[in-house]
């Protein structure tokens, strides 16, 4: 897959998109979104080319400031747009975190709740919490009950 067309073009948009941003560790955000597609893949090998394209985008709204209609003009699917759009917290604020996991995972849109699952697993991933001063706290009071809610609603 990561020799495929789609796959680089879209791994460059998420560069572009992201350019300059860094994680909480410090390390250029665009790995986060690249990790987030292999774990999409090595978690459910039947994810779909808009999902891991879903999984590449999915932070372009909430920490990149793109518009729906933006990543449209991009040529982004629709289905992929709407899983964006439903792992953007910053679109639905309400509640606390894990409130807008369980609506992510009511919402039936399986590409949003498998690109989220995949987003959890590598923000949960032993190396990423050694490197930032309350990831081991955030795993457990925050990643560990929301990774539960996701893999049910799988």
């Amino acid at each position: 897959m990561q020799s495929t067309n789609w796959y680089r073009e879209t791994l460059e948009l998420a560069k572009a998109l992201h350019a300059g941003q860094v994680d909480k560790a410090g390390a250029p955000y665009w790995l986060h979104l690249e990790r987030v597609a292999q774990r999409l893949v090595e978690r459910l090998p039947d994810a779909t080319k808009v999902q891991v394209q879903a999984a590449l985008l999915h932070d372009a709204i909430e920490d990149a400031g793109v518009t729906p209609d933006q990543l449209r003009e991009l040529g982004i699917e629709e289905e992929a747009i709407a899983a964006i759009q439903l792992v953007s917290r910053n679109l639905s604020p309400e509640g606390s975190y894990l409130d807008w996991i369980a609506r992510i995972a009511v919402s039936g849109n399986t590409t949003a709740i498998r690109v989220k699952l995949a987003d959890n697993l590598d923000n949960s991933d032993p190396a990423r919490v050694a490197a930032i001063a309350a990831g081991p706290r955030m795993v457990a009071e925050k990643y560990a009950p929301a990774r539960a809610i996701l893999e049910q609603a799988l």
